[in-house]
Protein backbone atom coordinates (compact mmCIF):
# COMPACT_ATOMS: atom_id res chain seq x y z
CA UNK A 1 0.00 0.00 0.00
CA UNK A 2 1.04 3.43 -0.62
CA UNK A 3 2.96 5.51 1.61
CA UNK A 4 1.84 9.74 2.01
CA UNK A 5 4.22 11.30 0.20
CA UNK A 6 4.08 14.92 -1.32
CA UNK A 7 3.89 13.20 -4.58
CA UNK A 8 0.89 11.65 -3.32
CA UNK A 9 -0.76 14.39 -2.08
CA UNK A 10 -0.07 16.30 -4.99
CA UNK A 11 -1.74 13.39 -7.46
CA UNK A 12 -4.93 13.68 -5.31
CA UNK A 13 -4.89 17.48 -5.38
CA UNK A 14 -4.51 17.65 -9.27
CA UNK A 15 -7.06 15.15 -9.40
CA UNK A 16 -9.68 16.52 -7.00
CA UNK A 17 -8.84 19.98 -9.46
CA UNK A 18 -9.83 18.22 -12.33
CA UNK A 19 -12.60 16.97 -11.36
CA UNK A 20 -13.93 20.37 -10.32
CA UNK A 21 -12.28 22.04 -12.99
CA UNK A 22 -9.79 24.29 -10.90
CA UNK A 23 -7.08 26.09 -11.70
CA UNK A 24 -4.13 25.12 -9.73
CA UNK A 25 -0.11 26.93 -8.98
CA UNK A 26 2.59 26.13 -6.02
CA UNK A 27 3.59 27.84 -3.32
CA UNK A 28 7.21 26.66 -2.83
CA UNK A 29 7.02 22.89 -2.92
CA UNK A 30 3.19 22.86 -1.84
CA UNK A 31 0.48 22.94 -4.51
CA UNK A 32 -3.30 25.39 -4.40
CA UNK A 33 -6.20 25.76 -6.03
CA UNK A 34 -8.84 28.46 -6.72
CA UNK A 35 -12.08 27.62 -5.65
CA UNK A 36 -14.16 30.08 -8.11
CA UNK A 37 -17.05 28.16 -7.15
CA UNK A 38 -16.57 28.57 -3.52
CA UNK A 39 -14.69 31.16 -1.76
CA UNK A 40 -13.43 32.40 -4.97
CA UNK A 41 -9.97 32.52 -3.84
CA UNK A 42 -6.80 30.14 -2.96
CA UNK A 43 -6.58 26.77 -1.35
CA UNK A 44 -3.30 25.89 -0.12
CA UNK A 45 -2.23 21.75 0.80
CA UNK A 46 0.46 20.66 2.57
CA UNK A 47 1.99 17.21 3.82
CA UNK A 48 3.60 17.40 7.08
CA UNK A 49 5.03 20.97 6.71
CA UNK A 50 7.95 21.92 9.16
CA UNK A 51 8.02 25.21 11.34
CA UNK A 52 8.82 27.23 8.49
CA UNK A 53 7.05 26.58 6.15
CA UNK A 54 3.97 26.40 8.04
CA UNK A 55 4.80 29.98 9.32
CA UNK A 56 5.05 30.69 5.03
CA UNK A 57 2.15 29.28 4.38
CA UNK A 58 -0.44 30.71 7.18
CA UNK A 59 1.20 34.28 5.60
CA UNK A 60 -0.23 33.64 2.59
CA UNK A 61 -3.43 31.63 3.80
CA UNK A 62 -3.69 35.62 5.65
CA UNK A 63 -3.44 37.56 2.45
CA UNK A 64 -7.56 37.00 1.43
CA UNK A 65 -10.10 36.33 4.19
CA UNK A 66 -11.44 33.96 1.96
CA UNK A 67 -8.29 31.80 2.06
CA UNK A 68 -7.98 28.15 3.05
CA UNK A 69 -4.67 25.93 4.24
CA UNK A 70 -4.84 22.30 4.32
CA UNK A 71 -2.62 20.02 6.09
CA UNK A 72 -2.21 16.27 6.10
CA UNK A 73 -0.90 15.30 9.23
CA UNK A 74 -0.77 13.11 12.18
CA UNK A 75 0.19 16.30 14.77
CA UNK A 76 -3.22 17.35 14.74
CA UNK A 77 -2.70 18.45 18.75
CA UNK A 78 0.75 20.54 17.54
CA UNK A 79 -0.88 22.24 15.05
CA UNK A 80 -3.76 23.43 16.78
CA UNK A 81 -1.45 25.29 18.58
CA UNK A 82 0.55 26.68 15.50
CA UNK A 83 -2.73 28.04 14.13
CA UNK A 84 -2.92 30.27 17.17
CA UNK A 85 0.93 31.42 16.91
CA UNK A 86 0.30 32.29 13.34
CA UNK A 87 -2.77 33.78 13.10
CA UNK A 88 -5.09 31.26 11.95
CA UNK A 89 -8.35 29.67 13.19
CA UNK A 90 -9.42 25.60 13.14
CA UNK A 91 -12.12 25.01 10.93
CA UNK A 92 -12.35 21.42 10.65
CA UNK A 93 -9.90 18.33 11.87
CA UNK A 94 -12.59 15.46 11.27
CA UNK A 95 -11.69 14.48 7.65
CA UNK A 96 -9.02 11.39 6.70
CA UNK A 97 -6.89 10.59 3.80
CA UNK A 98 -8.18 7.37 2.42
CA UNK A 99 -6.06 4.78 -0.08
CA UNK A 100 -7.54 1.68 -1.53
CA UNK A 101 -5.61 -1.00 -3.68
CA UNK A 102 -8.26 -1.34 -6.61
CA UNK A 103 -6.64 -4.73 -8.17
CA UNK A 104 -9.47 -7.16 -7.69
CA UNK A 105 -12.03 -4.63 -7.85
CA UNK A 106 -15.41 -4.75 -10.52
CA UNK A 107 -14.59 -3.31 -13.75
CA UNK A 108 -18.30 -3.58 -14.76
CA UNK A 109 -20.64 -1.01 -13.98
CA UNK A 110 -22.88 -2.84 -11.22
CA UNK A 111 -26.91 -3.04 -11.90
CA UNK A 112 -28.49 0.24 -10.49
CA UNK A 113 -30.74 -0.28 -7.52
CA UNK A 114 -34.72 -1.17 -8.38
CA UNK A 115 -36.40 2.01 -8.25
CA UNK A 116 -33.81 4.42 -9.31
CA UNK A 117 -32.63 5.88 -12.24
CA UNK A 118 -28.76 6.04 -12.58
CA UNK A 119 -26.61 8.58 -15.55
CA UNK A 120 -22.43 8.05 -15.61
CA UNK A 121 -20.87 11.30 -17.79
CA UNK A 122 -17.30 10.65 -19.06
CA UNK A 123 -15.16 13.50 -20.08
CA UNK A 124 -11.25 12.03 -20.93
CA UNK A 125 -10.22 10.52 -17.29
CA UNK A 126 -12.91 12.53 -14.96
CA UNK A 127 -16.22 10.79 -14.39
CA UNK A 128 -19.06 11.40 -12.84
CA UNK A 129 -22.20 9.43 -11.87
CA UNK A 130 -25.83 10.69 -10.30
CA UNK A 131 -28.70 8.80 -9.35
CA UNK A 132 -32.04 9.52 -9.19
CA UNK A 133 -35.56 8.62 -8.50
CA UNK A 134 -38.56 10.30 -9.66
CA UNK A 135 -36.38 12.82 -11.33
CA UNK A 136 -35.00 13.88 -7.83
CA UNK A 137 -31.36 13.45 -7.32
CA UNK A 138 -30.35 11.12 -4.53
CA UNK A 139 -26.74 10.14 -4.57
CA UNK A 140 -24.11 11.58 -6.63
CA UNK A 141 -20.05 11.10 -7.32
CA UNK A 142 -16.82 12.15 -9.40
CA UNK A 143 -13.61 10.43 -9.84
CA UNK A 144 -10.48 11.74 -12.03
CA UNK A 145 -7.84 9.80 -12.71
CA UNK A 146 -4.22 10.72 -12.57
CA UNK A 147 -1.21 8.82 -13.66
CA UNK A 148 -2.95 5.18 -12.75
CA UNK A 149 -4.32 6.91 -9.70
CA UNK A 150 -8.53 7.70 -9.17
CA UNK A 151 -8.94 10.04 -7.04
CA UNK A 152 -12.81 10.24 -5.87
CA UNK A 153 -14.59 13.87 -5.17
CA UNK A 154 -18.44 14.47 -4.32
CA UNK A 155 -19.63 11.34 -3.13
CA UNK A 156 -22.87 12.24 -1.18
CA UNK A 157 -25.78 10.99 -0.83
CA UNK A 158 -29.14 12.96 0.03
CA UNK A 159 -30.67 12.68 3.67
CA UNK A 160 -33.69 11.32 2.65
CA UNK A 161 -32.17 8.44 0.63
CA UNK A 162 -29.27 7.31 2.94
CA UNK A 163 -29.00 4.13 4.65
CA UNK A 164 -30.16 1.96 0.91
CA UNK A 165 -26.62 1.19 -0.34
CA UNK A 166 -26.54 4.01 -2.84
CA UNK A 167 -23.15 4.93 -1.66
CA UNK A 168 -21.43 1.90 -2.28
CA UNK A 169 -23.50 1.77 -5.59
CA UNK A 170 -21.49 5.04 -6.98
CA UNK A 171 -18.47 4.40 -5.52
CA UNK A 172 -18.84 1.09 -7.62
CA UNK A 173 -19.73 2.87 -10.56
CA UNK A 174 -17.09 5.36 -10.48
CA UNK A 175 -14.33 2.85 -10.16
CA UNK A 176 -15.54 1.06 -13.37
CA UNK A 177 -15.07 4.36 -14.91
CA UNK A 178 -11.51 4.49 -13.32
CA UNK A 179 -10.69 1.26 -14.13
CA UNK A 180 -11.33 1.92 -18.41
CA UNK A 181 -8.07 4.15 -17.88
CA UNK A 182 -5.99 1.55 -15.99
CA UNK A 183 -6.26 3.05 -12.33
CA UNK A 184 -4.43 1.47 -9.99
CA UNK A 185 -4.63 3.02 -6.38
CA UNK A 186 -7.61 5.00 -5.35
CA UNK A 187 -7.50 8.08 -3.35
CA UNK A 188 -9.82 10.90 -1.25
CA UNK A 189 -11.10 12.95 1.33
CA UNK A 190 -13.15 11.59 3.73
CA UNK A 191 -15.27 13.26 6.51
CA UNK A 192 -15.90 11.12 9.64
CA UNK A 193 -19.70 10.10 8.43
CA UNK A 194 -18.21 8.94 5.74
CA UNK A 195 -15.59 6.53 7.01
CA UNK A 196 -17.72 3.80 7.91
CA UNK A 197 -18.43 3.12 4.34
CA UNK A 198 -15.04 3.31 2.99
CA UNK A 199 -13.53 1.60 5.53
CA UNK A 200 -16.24 -1.91 4.27
CA UNK A 201 -15.17 -1.32 0.93
CA UNK A 202 -12.03 -1.75 1.96
CA UNK A 203 -10.30 1.71 2.03
CA UNK A 204 -7.84 2.33 4.65
CA UNK A 205 -7.04 5.33 6.42
CA UNK A 206 -3.33 7.06 5.73
CA UNK A 207 -3.42 10.77 8.03
CA UNK A 208 -5.86 13.31 9.56
CA UNK A 209 -6.85 16.20 7.57
CA UNK A 210 -6.84 19.77 9.24
CA UNK A 211 -8.24 22.88 7.47
CA UNK A 212 -7.19 26.23 8.79
CA UNK A 213 -8.78 29.94 7.67
CA UNK A 214 -7.52 32.94 8.58
CA UNK A 215 -8.27 34.64 11.90
CA UNK A 216 -10.57 37.68 11.61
Amino acid sequence: MNALTDDLLETWVTGWARARGYQMRHEGRFPAAFLHDKTNDWEYFALEPSHDEFAALAASARQGASRLFTIVTSRVGELHGAANVYGLSVRSTDEVFMVLDMEGQDIEDPITPDGYDSETQRSGAVGSVLVTMDGEPAARGHVAVVDGYAVYDKISTEPAFRRRGLGSYVMRALTAVALEHDAETGLLISPETGLELYRYLGWESLANVMIFEPRL
